[in-house]
């Protein structure tokens, strides 16, 4: 369309104007543009890939023709590795958590307590929008289970907005149908992450995201379950920095979930070993110098391509 055409003119003339020396796009739909500006300066390009993109996405929105891809993790680097990105495009630097905001709060803080009052002893979450590929709805399944099991109380939280009336129907359908009410609460979008996640004892992730970094930084266990392996997992490992079930089946979740319940040393040893992680792997000041390296990498090599 003509104003595609239109809007990266004027990037070029912006950037040609401002004598930018590198272009960075941390959004896939904007690629294209970025690939202009760059192709038509002569200046390198990065592309910041943050969660697995498909094939023919990847040919849409020219995803080769950038200089350098950022992979967040091993998952999106196999990824762009399968979808024919060549090895050497692709740097891996892991997204980072702000320590400072994202920490270990005293008991009395708890906001969740506060606000819904629960009575259950363990407060275990998860947090993504209200959607079927969330899998909200395994939990809650699996939550069934736990709440036989379990030498103590527990009471789940569905954290995140509704992004399908339906579906978050259905799951209000299952928790009333199966009398759960009293183990159940949805909170609804939240802008108070930090003060929630360290609410918690538990943070179930089906999904993956930065939310378990989050958590991980305020010392509280994840249990990731249904979606990585033992080999492809890196922040979190098992029996260390958190659990890992590599099953997709609700029984396996609900036996890592109540096994995490019953041992409070467990998870607390977890929590700890988890923010050490956080501290020395996730920390925006490595980010920032990881980033900074590419940077300069490239710049330099360009400069001695154009020169």
């Amino acid at each position: 369309m003509l104003w595609r055409y239109i809007d990266a003119h004027r990037l070029t003339s912006f950037a040609k104007k401002h004598k930018i020396e590198l272009i960075h796009s941390s959004d896939l739909w904007l690629n294209p543009y970025m690939v202009r500006v760059a192709e038509r300066l002569k200046i390198p390009s990065i592309l910041h890939v943050r969660k697995p993109i498909r094939t023919r996405e990847i040919q849409k929105h020219q995803c080769k023709k950038a200089t350098s891809i950022i992979a967040i993790s091993s998952r999106v680097q196999q990824n762009l590795l399968h979808a024919g990105i060549p090895n050497g495009k692709i740097t891996m630097i892991n997204d980072s958590v702000d320590l400072e905001m994202f920490k270990p709060r005293n008991s009395h803080e708890n906001v969740l307590r506060r606000d819904f009052s629960p009575s259950g002893q363990i407060l275990i979450g998860i947090v993504g929008r209200i959607e079927p590929i969330k899998r909200q709805l395994d939990l809650l399944h699996a939550a069934e289970q736990v709440v036989r099991r379990s030498t103590n109380t527990v009471c789940f939280f569905i954290v995140g907005r509704i992004h399908s009336r339906r579906y978050f129907e259905r799951l209000k359908k299952y928790v009333s149908k199966r009398g759960m009410g009293k183990h159940v609460f949805f909170t609804g979008g939240r802008y108070d992450m930090p003060q929630v996640l360290a609410s918690l004892d538990i943070l179930v992730s089906l999904s993956g995201g930065s939310v378990m970094f989050e958590t991980m930084a305020c010392a509280k266990t994840v249990i990731s379950a249904g979606f990585s392996t033992l080999q492809s997992a890196v922040h979190i490992q098992d029996g260390r920095t958190g659990l890992l079930v590599t099953s997709r089946r609700n029984a396996d979740l609900a036996h890592a979930v109540t096994k995490m319940v019953n041992a409070p040393e467990l998870r607390i040893r977890i929590g700890n070993q988890a923010r050490k992680w956080a501290e020395d792997k996730l920390s925006c000041t490595l980010m920032v110098d990881q980033t900074h390296r590419l940077y300069d990498r490239l710049i330099q090599n360009s400069i001695r391509t154009n020169s």
